[in-house]
């Protein structure tokens, strides 16, 4: 299936530091603690969770030492603190008892043009000036296995209720609509709640297997067949739609999701994840693995305490990420005592980044036609909520046709000067 980018969203996706790694072992030899406590940090990264890190002591010395009686991993990784020629000599010894399909990151204090290009001539893959960031190591290794010229992939935004009924797959399926058609990024929303599922229902579409067949044989989705599961919405919009059956009992595994995710997001820059509310480990697996994750809460004590936990356990799963984004929704309902909105973005440590009211008109209108609700009333606050979600996890705003403005004639101003 063809990538469905128009004009403006081309370069919308993720970079190449945002693409996994495959299952390849990559051994540090560091001269500062420093340094490796950065690659330390990079290894717990979700994006390296795949490879096999090992960080040493020792520098280039202790690689060659080390590799002299033992055959080397896919990608090494040495740090010098030599500089100029004393550099190349060093990595000359370390060629020797490198094998020839190794891979080697070389990181050095020298900011020298010059040094870069020799060093790319004589095999080094990549070279890296200390003090380094976890995420710059992280880009280097995926460097060396992506392919820059293939373009950006899709942005996984993964949607998650801190307890049942808080709305979740609701504010993602209007995110997910106002992506689309405000934005203009092509869009897909998965519907991982196979057994209940509300994707069908809530964009009025027939029901069909879609995730679940591609979750039963991971193996057989490619895109030809992705094309012919996925439903067709709008001109940026395409739905993977879950049957709602109970009579589908497989388990549901990580790899198998991991797999479709990564098929759907080779084909739109925007993928959207509507994720049911159980804790399994493929759901964890979903939500550890995406570029952002929206946590749906409302304001009462149940979803405090389940999100605080899913906030700080998921934070601390991806440091090097984006943190966890809080949305309160159904917030005013009439005679229900709730948090306050203030008071519950201070227990869980962050503020709400939106906050929907509660519209039962609005929205069970907009439930019962199959329709969103900016389709409904695109002036209501909660169509607002959701197109301002929509520009913050994409950092787009949708473009405003500028007419030219029609300048005043000379007749017109002889006309004034006159009267």
């Amino acid at each position: 299936m063809a990538k469905a980018m128009g004009p403006d969203t081309e370069s919308f996706g993720a970079s190449v530091a945002d693409r996994p790694v495959p299952r390849i072992s990559i051994h540090a030899f560091c001269e500062s603690p420093e340094t490796g406590s950065t690659i330390q940090r990079a290894g717990q990264d979700r994006r390296l969770s795949k490879a096999h890190l090992t960080v040493h002591m020792g520098g280039v010395f202790g690689a060659v030492e080390y590799f002299t009686e033992s055959s080397t991993p896919n990608v090494v990784i040495v740090e010098t603190r030599e500089s100029g020629e004393r550099i190349m000599h060093e990595l000359e010894r370390l060629a020797q008892v490198c094998d020839s399909g190794t891979k080697v990151i070389v990181i050095g204090g020298m900011n020298d043009i010059r040094l870069y290009r020799h060093m790319i001539r004589q095999g080094v893959n990549e070279y890296l000036v200390a003090p380094l960031q976890p995420l710059q190591v992280i880009e280097a290794i995926s460097s060396l296995y992506n392919d820059n010229s293939s373009g950006p992939i899709g942005k996984i935004y993964a949607f998650v209720g801190a307890r049942g009924g808080t709305g979740s797959s609701t504010i993602a399926h209007n995110t997910a609509w106002a992506i689309a058609q405000n934005l203009q990024i092509a869009t897909t929303v998965i519907d991982f709640d196979v057994a209940f599922g509300t994707c069908g229902l809530n964009f009025n579409q027939d029901l069909m297997q879609g995730v679940a067949e591609a979750l039963a044989s991971p193996e057989r989705l490619d895109d030809v067949l992705l094309d012919r599961l996925l439903v067709k919405h709008t001109s940026h919009l395409n739905l993977f739609v879950s049957p709602a059956q109970l009579d589908r009992e497989a388990e549901i595994t990580p790899e198998a999701v991991e797999t479709v995710i990564e098929v759907v997001r080779q084909a739109v820059p925007c993928v959207v994840l509507d994720l049911p509310h159980i804790w399994a480990p493929w759901v964890k697996h979903a939500l550890t693995s995406a570029d952002e994750i929206v946590l749906v809460a409302n304001p009462d004590l149940s979803s405090l305490r389940n999100g605080k936990n899913m906030y700080d356990m998921l934070n601390a799963a991806r440091p090097n990420d984006n943190p966890v984004r809080l949305v309160l929704s159904q917030v005013g309902v009439p005679r229900r005592p709730e948090i306050p909105v203030k008071d519950f973005g201070e227990a869980m440590g962050t503020a709400p980044e939106l906050v929907v009211p509660f519209d039962p008109v609005l929205f069970s209108t907009a439930a019962n036609n199959g329709q969103m609700v900016s389709e409904i009333n695109a002036n209501a606050r909660s169509s607002q909520c959701f197109r301002d979600l929509a520009q913050k996890l994409t950092g787009r705003e949708p473009k405003v046709d500028i007419k030219p403005s029609r300048g005043l004639s000379l007749d017109f101003l002889k006309r004034k000067k006159a009267g």
